[in-house]
C-alpha cells in the first residue's frame, strides 16, 4: 500500500465486516493512508521500507505477518481498490470457502467497473486470489519460492509442487474500482509501463507495454443495477467514502524519479507523452517521428489487437521496439 487514501477508508469499512485480521504493508505513504488504517481495530500495519515498487517483496512482508497468526488460515489477497460483491455471505461460494480444507485454492473473477458504478468491462478469467493454508505451512516460504516479480505478482502461492486443488467461485466477484477513477487510472497505467521497462529483467517491447496497460474506451456492459461497496449484513454503502478527486500524483512523482535516475531516452518508445500531468510536471521530451508513428498505430489498432494482420504486425514490431 502506498498513498491509497482515495479508497482505503471504503475498503477497510467493508473488509472489517467480514475479516478477522486485515494486514496492510505501508510504503512511505504521505497522503493520510497510515492515519486511516490506524482507526480500524482489525488492521495490522507492517512497514515496507523499500524506496521503489516491488510488489512481490511487499506481498512477502504480508505473508510473513500472516505466518505469525496461529492455526489454519483462510487468506483472501485483495488490493485496496477491490471489494467483495454485494451479498457475498449468502452465496454457496462463501459457504464453500468458510467450510474449506487446507490446500484448497480459491479462484475468482474481477468485476472491472468502468467510469462509474453502472458499467463494467468484459469479465476476465478466473484468477487465484485466496487459499486455505494449514497451520503447518509457511506461506512466506512458499511465496518466496514461486514469485519474484516486481510487477504484477501472483496473489497467493500456487506452485505446482505446492499441491492445491483449485476451486472456481462463480457467485462472488472482486469488485475492482481502479477504472472508476479514470484520470487516476491513466496515471497508474503510465507508471506501470515505465516500471515494466525499468524493473523487469527481460526486454519489454513498447507494443507489449501498450497492449497490456492501455484501456481507454473498452467495450463495456451496462449493469442491471449499480454496484455497491457492500458492508456485510448491512444496508451501508461505502461509495461515499471514495475520494474521486485524487488523480494519483504519486505515480507522476515516481515516473519523474525514474526518468531522473535512468534518463528519459530509454522510455521514449512508450506511449505516455501526451499525459497532461507529466507535461505539467515539466516532463515533455521531444519524441522521434518513428515513435510518434508507432504510438499512433497502437492507439488506432488497440481494439483489434491480437487479430489477423494486426496480430502479425505486432509480432514484428515487438522484435524492433
Amino acid at each position: 500500500m502506498r498513498n491509497e487514501a482515495w479508497v482505503l477508508e471504503a475498503f477497510l469499512t467493508c473488509a472489517s465486516s467480514w475479516a478477522d485480521f486485515i494486514i496492510l504493508a505501508d510504503q512511505h505513504s504521505d497522503d493520510g493512508s497510515r492515519e486511516i488504517a490506524t482507526r480500524f481495530e482489525k488492521v495490522i500495519l507492517v512497514d515496507n521500507d523499500a524506496n521503489e515498487m516491488n510488489q512481490a517483496a511487499a506481498r512477502l512482508l504480508l505473508f510473513k505477518k500472516v505466518d505469525e497468526i496461529p492455526g489454519d488460515k483462510i487468506v483472501l489477497a485483495l488490493d485496496a481498490d477491490e471489494f467483495l460483491s454485494e451479498g457475498f455471505e449468502k452465496t454457496d461460494g462463501w459457504k464453500r470457502i468458510v467450510n474449506s480444507k487446507p490446500n484448497e485454492l480459491f479462484c475468482f473473477r474481477w468485476q472491472n467497473l468502468y467510469g462509474d458504478y453502472c458499467h463494467e468491462t468484459d469479465n476476465t478469467g478466473f484468477m487465484e486470489w485466496g487459499c486455505h493454508f494449514g497451520s503447518f505451512v509457511s506461506i512466506a516460504d512458499e511465496y518466496y519460492r514461486c514469485e519474484q516479480r516486481a510487477v504484477h505478482e501472483m496473489r497467493v502461492p500456487c506452485r505446482p509442487s505446492f499441491k492445491v486443488s483449485c476451486i472456481e467461485i462463480q457467485d462472488i466477484k472482486f469488485v475492482h474500482l481502479a477504472r472508476v477513477n479514470l484520470i487516476r487510472q491513466r496515471n497508474k497505467e503510465d507508471f506501470y509501463q515505465v516500471s515494466s521497462v525499468s524493473k523487469l529483467k527481460k526486454r519489454i517491447s513498447a507494443v507489449s507495454a501498450f497492449r497490456q496497460y492501455h484501456h481507454t474506451n473498452p467495450r463495456t456492459i451496462t449493469l442491471e443495477k449499480e454496484a455497491r461497496l457492500y458492508v456485510k449484513g448491512t444496508e451501508i454503502d461505502a461509495r461515499n467514502l471514495v475520494k474521486m478527486e485524487d488523480y494519483g500524483q504519486y505515480y507522476i512523482d515516481e515516473m519523474k524519479a525514474i526518468f531522473k535516475r535512468d534518463g528519459v531516452q530509454r522510455y521514449l518508445k512508450l506511449d505516455l507523452w501526451d499525459n497532461p500531468f507529466l507535461k505539467e510536471a515539466g516532463v515533455n521530451p521531444r519524441i522521434p517521428l518513428g515513435y510518434r508513428l508507432l504510438h499512433s498505430y497502437l492507439r488506432k489498432t488497440q481494439s483489434m489487437a491480437g487479430r489477423g494482420v494486426i496480430g502479425l504486425l505486432d509480432k514484428v514490431l515487438k522484435r524492433i521496439v
